[in-house]
């Protein structure tokens, strides 16, 4: 709710984030050829040890950690659920918010945690100075993330 000309436009990009077990890399390979799509990136969590401690759980090394396709317009991302989370194949969609401002992902994170389910804390990561996930009270999951300077190119 914007109070008064003065308050400040919020920058927030959404985006459908699938999570799958183990199918993501199939998926992206599927949805670019449906849609035909560029595929932007691909990570695997091989890519990203300092994200686990160090070492990727054996079995997990070439899951996909984040996926990034362009479709006209529009992107979709995918990833396969971490080690050690449980969900079932198809049935969750995550809504992506791609912010600027680590201030507006506080806000944001603490507003939807509200009477929600924390899935994974807001922290920094290599990659974004706050990331997170938590689920509403409606039930649906939202990824919070915001910008890293240095991984911002013009």
């Amino acid at each position: 709710m914007r109070k008064g000309k003065e308050a400040r436009m919020m920058k927030a990009q959404l985006t459908p984030y699938i999570l799958l077990n183990g199918q993501a890399n199939e998926a992206v390979d599927f949805y670019a050829k449906v849609f035909d799509a560029e595929i932007e990136s691909r990570e695997l969590l091989k890519d990203w040890p300092q994200d686990f401690g160090g070492e990727v759980p054996e079995g997990f090394e070439n899951n996909v950690m984040h996926a990034h396709l362009n479709i006209g317009e529009s992107q979709l991302m995918l990833a396969d659920a971490l080690p050690g989370s449980t969900m079932e194949s198809g049935s969750s969609v995550t809504i992506m918010i791609d912010l600027q401002e680590v201030a507006d992902a506080k806000r944001l994170y603490a507003a939807l945690a509200e009477e929600g389910v924390e899935v994974m804390p807001l922290q920094e990561m290599s990659f974004s100075p706050a990331m997170g996930q938590v689920k509403d009270k409606y039930g649906i999951e939202w990824q919070i993330i915001t910008e890293n300077p240095s991984m911002v190119t013009e």
